[in-house]
């Protein structure tokens, strides 16, 4: 079952959840795609409209054509709300085995920087987090993929959504802010 992100809009100092999963999802589309005018807006809508729907199994590509990137759409937001709900801790305990508490919390601080970039009010942890070392980062590349083939993704998709992921982490690439945004 695909997490859901939390609808409430900065009640009681919390952060709308669906903001941040617009942001990092539409960093990760463009990674994906490398164009943010593409349909991404039409993906993010199908997704917070019945997000269980989102899920497909694997595309198949037709014979000799090779897997495209686009194939792997499908999973990125699915798998971004996963990554939120893991950094918050509020998914079951053996789908975060693989991560340690120090990449659990270093993901966390990446994502409240964006939070706090989404939010109109901002916050003070806007500071830059520790990077995910080398390990850090394989072993959430690594829990990002094996959640995207848990969904139906096939293993170059989960890679590539999960990579995309990783990309954005580490570069904090987007964060609202650049042309178009």
């Amino acid at each position: 079952m695909v997490p859901v992100p939390e609808s409430a809009a900065q009640e009681g100092g919390r952060i709308d959840e669906w903001a941040v999963l617009e942001s990092l999802g539409r960093d990760v589309f463009t990674v994906l795609c490398g164009d943010t005018r593409a349909d991404y807006a039409e993906l993010f809508e199908e997704f917070r409209e019945d997000p269980q729907s989102v899920v497909r199994p694997a595309l198949t590509p037709a014979v000799a054509s090779g897997i495209t990137v686009s194939s792997a759409l499908p999973y990125l937001l699915p798998v971004t709300a996963w990554l939120l709900k893991v950094a918050t801790e509020r998914v079951a305990v053996q789908a975060v085995d693989a991560l340690s508490d120090a990449t659990r919390e270093k993901i966390a601080r990446l994502l409240r920087r964006r939070r706090s970039r989404t939010s109109a009010e901002g916050t003070n942890d806007a500071a830059t987090p520790d990077p995910m070392d080398a390990d850090e980062e394989q072993a959430a590349r690594t829990a990002l993929a094996a959640w995207a083939e848990s969904i139906g993704a096939d293993a170059a998709q989960a890679c590539a959504v999960a990579e995309a992921i990783i990309r954005v982490l580490r570069t904090g690439e987007g964060e609202g802010e650049g042309p178009g945004r």
